[in-house]
Order: structure tokens, then C-alpha cells, then sequence
């Protein structure tokens, strides 16, 4: 798929998703877990790449001396706004545009991180190095993300594929490795978490191309996980619990 054809997907997915996007709790999930990581602090810069609604930005905007948040699409830095305001913060500055040409000079910025974003990027290793470009020299690069082992990755991006059609893939461990190794950033610091979401309030605030297909492969996962997700019914309700990983490392 060419570039144009795909970031037109993801801002049709994502000018729907905008509303219901950061009321969803679990995706507010381990954000002090993030800052505590990157030792964030008053004399940081940041730049949140495909920030999304800006709930990553907001949260280091707390900690930090200025944060920017860029994203593709309109409605979600709309969204962000909305945050910024609610959370009386006024070190943020928001920017529409693609992250795999970032629009900024080199070793800019002390802290550069990315959430949830490397599954929709058709060219991952292009936008890494992108991150590492802007990032300042022994400045921190960020990339949090679903990342699973390389026998579940492709059930898994058969799910998210359908649920979501912007979705590209899903990296593994090992591709997330190789990634930070080729663009020349090594000792990578690692660490996870699990994002829980029931199934009934990830449908909602989803628009799958197919959705009791979608809902009959994840029922039909409970108690099994080849999906990946750890699939668990609990008091009648099903949850998916989406394994986090945090990969980061130091510009030399």
C-alpha cells in the first residue's frame, strides 16, 4: 500500500475513534511508569510522535519543561486540546503532520517517544530513525507498543487488522530489538505492562470491518490465547489484557 492511500485510512479510523479515545481508562494506563523511566524533569523538551489524543503529552507536561505532540490526524489533536485545557497545562504545542518526515532540526529535543503508534507505520525503521534525528545526543528515544512473541504476532495482527483498519503490524520482541540495533541505537532498556480492556468497551469504542466475527475469534480465545491478548472471562465478562512493552535508549 502507497503512503497516501494509507495515512488517508488512518485519519478516517482515527477522525472516529477521536471521540471515545482517551475516555477509554486502561489507555491512561502506566504513565507515571513511562515518566519514572525516562527520569523526565524540568529541563526536558519532549516530542510525543503520533500523540494521538495527547494523553502521553499531558502526562509529561506535568513533569517537564515543554512538550510538543504531533499526529496525523486532526480530530485527535483536537482531542489533546480538549486534555491540555482540562488539565490546565500550557507547556504543550500541538502539530498535524506525518512523523515519517518529522518537521523538525536535528537535536531538538531531550526526550522523543511514541505510544501506540509503530503498529500503523508502514515504514517503522523510517520512523525511528526520524525520532533518533531530533532527539539531542544522549537524549532518550521512546516507543512503547503491543510487542508479542513471533509465534502469536500473526493471529494477532488477523484480529487487530479487522478491528482496526489502520492497523499495519504488530512487532515482535525481536523485531523491536533489530529495529533500535539499525538505527544505531543500542543497549536498549526494556520493560512491560499489561493494558486490561473489557471486550464490550473495546468494541465500542472500535470500528471493525467486521464485528461479531471480531467478537467470535476473541470468545472463541478465552482460556486458549493464540491471539495473544490472555483472553479471560471474569464474572460473565470477557477482558483482553494487551502485553506492553517499553523499549528505550540513550542517543549516543
Amino acid at each position: 500500500m502507497d503512503t497516501k492511500k494509507h495515512n488517508k485510512i488512518i485519519v478516517e479510523q482515527f477522525s472516529k475513534q477521536a471521540g471515545s479515545y482517551t475516555s477509554i481508562t486502561s489507555h491512561s494506563d502506566a504513565l507515571d511508569k513511562l515518566i519514572h523511566m525516562s527520569s523526565a524533569n524540568q529541563n526536558d523538551t519532549v516530542l510525543d510522535v503520533a500523540c494521538g489524543s495527547g494523553i502521553v503529552s499531558c502526562g509529561f507536561a506535568r513533569h517537564t519543561s515543554h512538550v510538543i505532540g504531533i499526529d496525523i490526524t486532526k480530530e485527535m489533536i483536537n482531542e489533546g486540546k480538549k486534555l491540555q485545557e482540562k488539565s490546565n497545562l500550557e507547556n504543550i504545542t500541538w502539530q498535524i503532520g506525518d512523523v515519517a518526515s518529522l518537521p523538525y532540526g536535528d537535536n531538538l529535543f531531550s526526550i522523543v517517544i511514541s505510544r501506540f503508534g509503530f503498529h500503523h507505520f508502514l515504514n517503522p525503521i523510517k520512523v525511528l530513525s526520524e525520532m533518533k534525528r531530533v532527539c539531542k545526543p544522549n537524549g532518550l528515544v521512546m516507543v512503547v507498543d503491543v510487542s508479542l512473541p513471533d509465534a502469536k504476532i500473526d493471529k494477532y495482527n488477523e484480529m487487530e487488522k479487522n478491528r482496526d483498519n489502520s492497523h499495519v503490524a504488530a512487532l515482535s520482541l525481536t523485531e523491536f530489538q533489530n529495529l533500535f540495533t539499525d538505527v544505531g541505537l543500542t543497549q536498549v532498556e526494556k520493560d512491560k505492562y499489561v493494558m486490561e480492556i473489557s471486550l464490550d468497551e473495546q468494541l465500542q469504542a472500535s470500528f471493525p470491518v467486521d464485528k461479531e466475527g471480531l467478537r467470535n475469534m476473541i470468545l472463541s480465545d478465552v482460556g486458549v490465547d493464540e491471539l495473544g491478548v490472555n483472553a479471560t472471562k471474569i464474572s460473565g465478562e470477557v477482558f483482553l489484557n494487551y502485553p506492553i512493552h517499553i523499549f528505550c535508549a540513550r542517543k549516543a
